[in-house]
């Protein structure tokens, strides 16, 4: 199977205004032929509340094509960040499940827009996977990095999502 998938990397205001700009929100997402992932640093409950002071989530629902997800930028031996931010700061095994679960289930999408913070490391590991599983059938790696010429992947991530990809071949 051929997939014909492009992939755009965000940071957070960018996303904001990339969905914005394209007429894009809970009324009409689960229409469009894209996966979205949001990657925040802090976990809200609802992000109804947080959406009106600080804009955590674009969206306010969950939908088949978009995930929301909370975790910062580093990794499981990160004791300083963890005492901090406690375990839902922290990508581990479960997260990379859970993500690497909605990318399949999404693989068929042409779009692939996903953001974190700034928009290099949370999510340019997660776009740099999804590349190497359904991205290089629409473009080479050189096309990937010039329109995401900012990624600088988070190796933790990355491998933690290859492991749960080795483990379900």
């Amino acid at each position: 199977y051929i997939y014909n998938m492009k992939i755009l990397i965000f940071n957070k205001k960018d996303f904001i205004q990339f969905m914005q700009y394209n007429n894009i929100d809970d009324s009409n997402v689960e229409s469009q032929d894209m996966m979205i992932i949001s990657i925040n640093k802090h976990y809200r409950p609802y992000c109804e509340d947080s959406f009106k002071h600080d804009v955590v989530c674009y969206f306010k629902r969950q939908h088949p094509n978009v995930l929301i997800m909370h975790f910062g930028d580093y990794d499981e031996n990160d004791v300083t960040q963890k005492a901090k931010e406690g375990p839902t700061g922290i990508f581990n095994e479960y997260k990379a499940r859970k993500l690497y679960k909605f990318i399949k289930n999404n693989k068929d999408k042409s779009l692939v827009v996903l953001h974190c913070g700034a928009g290099i490391s949370r999510s340019g590991a997660i776009g740099s996977f999804i590349y190497d599983l359904y991205g290089k059938d629409t473009m080479t790696w050189e096309e990937f990095k010039t329109r995401n010429p900012q990624i600088q992947p988070n190796i933790h991530i990355l491998k933690l999502l290859r492991k749960v990809y080795e483990e379900d071949k």
